[in-house]
């Protein structure tokens, strides 16, 4: 098949263009820069430069590529935890997508791709007991800052699975780990896990749906050819926030992880945080290996982290 990639160089985007190329897909990346192209060009695919805001754009770029799926890979997320550019990386992210996934829906309707796979999220379910389904609400009315993540994950789902004409999937992952993500030896918060800021927040009652990034771009594949729908896309084993958090520090050879009130993290790194942290549900796969015929290569994140992180 003909897969055109908006997001192609990203932690997971990276990983799903190697899987493609491996698959025999027909692959084009889109990049804002010539010199992202250059390299996209030298590991095997083809690369257009143009801007995913533009839906004018977009049409054009999609015409000359005859794609018969487009993925939605795209996000703008702080390259650290600090949380001034946390706050930026979601709000760039937010736009990205509300504006940018109506444009990639109206470019592939009128392009007449047949298949839209988006990246959303799976850490943004109401809070409360029980194991998240894909059928269960959003935080849609939680506090102001978790709302200006439910929102735009709303937008885009919506964009996505409303159209007449193109076949829409939605894959909610859950938190990456492996390279290039937050989660690796070099990344964010195994820097803040290293420097005993890292804490174990409120009782450690949020509950992680972890997925290595390799096993969402083979996730990602699957829903190439699987129905369409929403998937959440997280592994087997749910992680209470203070079991991973103790856990991640003891791998790394760290000092055992402070507890701190939700109220000062809440101060500290915001209202989104303490949710994360201490407030947000177990999700349930149930629904991907089933459907897609997916199963994760770390089912349980504990040897997942161990790979990562020895």
């Amino acid at each position: 098949m003909r897969v055109f990639v908006a997001g192609g160089t990203g932690a997971i985007g990276r990983p799903l263009v190697a899987r493609l190329l491996e698959h025999g897909h027909h692959v084009t990346v889109l990049t804002r820069s010539e010199q992202r192209a250059e390299k996209i060009r030298a590991g095997g695919s083809e690369a257009v430069v143009g801007d995913v805001l533009a839906t004018g754009s977009l049409v054009g770029l999609l015409g000359a590529s005859h794609p018969d799926i487009v993925v939605n890979q795209l996000t703008s997320l702080a390259r650290t935890a600090a949380r001034r550019d946390l706050h930026r990386g979601l709000a760039d992210t937010a736009r990205l997508r509300t504006e940018a996934s109506a444009s990639i829906m109206a470019a592939a309707a009128g392009a007449g791709v047949r298949r839209v796979v988006a990246q959303s999220i799976a850490f943004v379910y109401r809070p409360g007991p029980g194991t998240r389904t894909e059928d269960d609400p959003l935080y849609l009315d939680g506090p102001a800052q978790i709302t200006q993540v439910a929102g735009p994950v709303t937008r885009l789902e919506s964009e996505t699975l409303g159209s007449d004409t193109v076949d829409g999937v939605v894959l909610r992952y859950g938190a990456f780990y492996g390279p290039g993500t937050y989660y690796a030896p070099a990344g964010a918060f195994a820097e803040l896990a290293r420097a005993r800021r890292l804490p174990v927040v409120g009782h450690g009652r949020g509950i992680f749906g972890f997925v290595h990034v390799e096993d969402a771009a083979a996730a990602t594949v699957a829903a190439l050819t699987g129905p369409p729908g929403v998937y959440n896309v997280v592994d087997d084993r749910p992680a209470p926030t203070s079991e991973w958090v103790p856990h991640l520090a003891r791998l790394l050879g760290a000092k055992r992880p402070r507890n701190m009130p939700a109220r000062l993290f809440s101060l500290l790194a915001g209202r989104y945080s303490v949710y994360l942290f201490d407030e947000q549900p177990a999700v349930s796969n149930a629904r991907a290996t089933a459907a897609l015929g997916w199963r994760p290569q770390f089912p349980d994140w504990h040897d997942g982290f161990a790979s990562v992180f020895s």
